[in-house]
């Protein structure tokens, strides 16, 4: 019988809050499957947002605005005019809509709930750094965090600061419960970059309350901290109060920590495991060892809190492969390997992930494949074996556009619960497709994403502007062929091309026509670097504009129209491929409009000091009006929005419930063509919004497509 520790798993802030991540779900069913007991898993990311309007958490935050608002720093000035005052009672309400399975459907609905969290999240970060959460769950962390300097990182001043949100969680939830669960060790699981500094300043305080635990961290993050170091020996300067780090895959790794501290002793001899250097077990080590699929169990998602979690219903990911089949795409930079841009490709097979799928669906309705890419006679396969034993299931994942993909192909995954894949078409140029080593073709794109639409399966496309030596032509070449395409896929749109370091393009800079490669000045970790290129800003700037006329979506991560999230696969599921034209058309004046009554969505702020409005317009990199010529407008998100001061009467009219067609009325002055393009502009930068009107299916909650079940 094994000796096994009491263990606690945490996943830190900040990230989705909308299903649980499946990392330390992997490592405990794993740990389980060879004998040790079940961990104490603790998602301290959903746990820390409830906790945040509790009686005790809202009195201090009062407490915590109130001495923010005293700052005389401008930009703190800046960021502060987006935080309101903290509304428990909204944000309950928009808690109860996200869980709710039909009020989760109802435009209006969702949209309030969104601005209700992201307004709540606004007065939260301001008792940190104001302005350091957007959006709701993203992070606008200081420059210094952001590159990643070691100094930032280790500040125990400003890890405080930036975790300041989450002390009353901290401190009347989480380390009282640490504390009493008499555990051996916990483990902090750090997946993005974002969490990072929240996991450090976590540590610290597990630290102080629990000076005997082992401690350890592990998670995509880690790893990308130890590879992208300046300085390997520093790895434990960042990470000063762990015992341990897993570095790359983690479930056997685990598993031997917690042999090894079950037996008395220290995990010495797993390739992943770190340790830090006060146990003296500094060693050479072996390349970094890769899991066999074969051996994982199918993962157990039963302890994680899901009645917390803002979503309707469950969503799971899975991952039965790891690493990328192509492995050639010259911008990528995935995995550990110090030779290729990706980790080793290996795939479980058809009948295993039968097995797993079959199983997380008596679980879970919604089950995303978490990976590189998945090989597509793999796909195929799993398809029809899902059809032929009647699975029920709706699932994703992210695919390569191969011309494999017929119509026929693509009706079968669709027979088999596929909702919607995520693809990378990266250019709609030939030539930049080559240089990036892509293997594909704009025509044989275009192709695939016309079978999957034919097929009802959403389409859910990336790709990126800006990759070396790109011109502007070659650019809008990218945004005409997702401008011409529109009607093929659903989310999505064009990022920009950012150097990593392990990246080919990086090794071979003359290649691709760069110079000049260096970090960001006081950066210790290198996730991206700066180079040199013949291309303009002026080029980059235009290539901008021509982005933003496209529609990509009205929110960002975690919400409904960014890629790959619970919410866009629900809203696929219930609208199919229409889901784009419904969220667009909530931001776009249609012609029933005239005599639909809209209203402010927001406020109008009292005059500000000029010296503010033009700080909040350079972190904006707003146009460059004076400030007396424009106005501050809070929309009930939380974002403050500078609108030239032409637009106040405009806005007054809408102060209560007003149509178009009256607002029309009493702006008689203006041609027809002008009034339009004040309606156009207050509706697409939702300054004004619709009216809920009962029993409206055309602008609430549109009836589901025929066939399809709502999530």
């Amino acid at each position: 019988m094994i000796n096994s520790p009491n263990a606690a798993l945490i996943y830190p802030p900040l990230t989705d809050p909308t299903s649980g991540y499946h990392s330390l779900n992997y490592l405990d069913s794993y740990a389980r499957s060879v004998g040790h007991r079940p961990a104490t898993v603790i998602d301290a990311n959903i746990e820390a947002f409830h906790h945040s309007y509790t009686p005790s958490a809202l009195a201090w935050l009062d407490q915590a605005l109130s001495a923010a608002r005293t700052t005389t720093d401008l930009t703190e000035r800046a960021h502060l005019l987006q935080t309101g005052t903290p509304d428990p009672e909204a944000i309950r309400d928009a808690v109860a809509t996200f869980q709710d399975p039909e009020r989760f459907f109802d435009l209006d609905a969702y949209h309030r709930a969104v601005d209700g969290v992201s307004a709540w999240m606004s007065c939260l970060g301001a008792a940190g750094f104001p302005g350091q959460f957007q959006n709701g769950f993203q992070l606008n962390a200081p420059r210094e965090i952001e590159i990643g300097s070691l100094r930032a990182l280790t500040d125990p001043a400003v890890l405080s600061r930036l975790s300041r949100p989450f002390t009353p969680y901290y401190q009347e939830s989480l380390l009282p419960r640490l504390r009493a669960g008499n555990f051996d060790l916990v483990g902090i699981s750090i997946t993005y970059q974002w969490q990072l500094p929240f996991a450090l300043w976590m540590a610290r305080l597990i630290r102080e309350t629990l000076p005997g635990v082992f401690l350890i961290a592990g998670g995509t993050e880690v790893s990308d901290c130890f590879k992208n170091l300046q300085d390997k020996k520093r790895l434990f300067e960042l990470f000063a109060d762990f015992d341990g780090l897993v570095v790359g895959e983690g479930e056997s790794a685990y598993t031997e920590i917690l042999d090894a501290l079950g037996a008395g002793t220290l995990p010495t001899k797993h390739p992943n495991v770190r340790l830090h250097p006060k146990h003296g077990a500094v060693r050479a080590l072996p390349m970094l060892h890769y899991e066999k699929l074969g051996e994982l169990p199918t993962p157990d998602f039963s302890n994680l809190p899901w009645d917390k979690y803002l979503s309707p219903t469950r969503f799971v990911y899975y991952s039965p492969t790891r690493g990328c089949y192509w492995n050639k795409c010259t911008f990528c930079d995935y995995g550990l390997n110090t030779d290729g841009p990706t980790s080793p490709w290996r795939q479980d097979t058809v009948d295993r992930m039968i097995r797993d799928v079959e199983e997380l669906s008596k679980f879970a309705q919604f089950v995303y494949f978490s990976v590189d890419v998945l090989a597509p006679a793999a796909i195929l396969r799993f398809a029809e074996k899902v059809v032929e034993r009647g699975i029920d299931v709706r699932w994703g994942a992210e695919i390569r556009l191969e011309k494999y993909w017929s119509d026929e192909r693509c009706e079968l995954l669709k027979k088999a619960g596929c909702t919607a894949i995520s693809v990378g078409f990266e250019s709609g140029n030939q030539r930049i497709l080559d240089l990036i080593d892509k293997g594909t073709k704009p025509a044989q794109v275009r192709q695939t994403m016309s079978s999957m639409h034919k097929a009802g399966i959403g389409v859910q496309i990336m790709g990126f502007t800006g990759f070396p030596t790109e011109t502007l032509e070659e650019a809008r070449d990218s945004v005409s062929f997702l401008r011409d395409n529109r009607d093929l896929w659903t989310f999505g749109g064009l990022g920009e091309f950012v150097l990593t370091p392990g990246a080919i393009v990086a090794k071979q800079p003359d290649r691709f026509g760069i110079s000049g490669i260096r970090s960001f000045e006081g950066a210790d970790i290198d996730r991206t670097l700066l180079f040199d290129e013949p291309i303009t800003q002026t080029v980059r700037d235009e290539v901008m504009a021509d982005k933003l006329s496209l529609y990509m979506g009205e929110y960002p991560r975690p919400w409904v129209s960014s890629t790959d999230t619970p919410h866009t696969f629900f809203y696929h599921d219930r609208y199919g491929t229409e889901v784009s034209d419904l969220l667009e058309r909530s931001v776009r004046r249609g012609p029933d409009d005239e005599d639909r009554e809209f209203v402010l969505d927001g406020e109008l702020l009292p005059e500000q000091d000029p010296d503010v409005l033009r700080r909040l317009a350079e972190i904006q990199r707003a146009n460059s009006e004076e400030p007396g010529d424009r106005v501050a407008f809070r929309r009930a998100d939380g974002r403050v929005m500078l609108l030239p001061r032409r637009t106040v009467p405009f806005l007054k009219i809408f102060a209560k419930p007003s149509t178009i067609a009256d607002a029309r009325r009493r702006a008689w002055m203006l041609p027809a063509e002008s009034a339009d393009r004040i309606w156009d502009f207050l509706i697409a930068r939702r300054v004004i919004r619709r009216m809920p009107v009962t029993g409206d299916s055309k602008h609430t909650c549109i009836a589901p497509m025929p066939g399809r079940a709502a999530a």
